[in-house]
């Protein structure tokens, strides 16, 4: 029998290592992600900056990016015009800090 081979005492040690080592796991493959979306949202920002598109007034022009990238990517979430808006303001005012 398994229990007969396995001294109860480690295995269940071995269990909660198991676990603690999955916890961590998802806890890097979570910052992984952030970091990677982090990145995505500052290069929208520094290209909205850097292609001057947000200069016509009343162009609509986060409106139209909203729904252009919805469209083009609609399993993704986070391309509303509030979120544009602030990456690239998040660009503005990090860029001169960070780089």
């Amino acid at each position: 029998m398994a229990s007969e081979i396995i001294k109860q005492e480690n295995y269940v040690s071995w269990i909660a290592e198991l676990k603690k080592r999955y916890k961590n796991s998802q806890i890097k493959a979570a910052v992984a992600v952030n970091r990677e979306l982090f990145s995505f949202y500052w290069h929208l920002g520094e290209d909205i900056h850097e292609n001057q598109f947000e200069n016509t007034y009343g162009s609509g022009f986060y409106a139209k990016l909203s729904a252009d990238l919805k469209t083009a990517i609609p399993e993704a979430k986070g391309f509303s015009v509030r979120n544009i808006a602030y990456a690239h303001k998040f660009y503005l005012t990090y860029s001169t800090i960070l780089q």
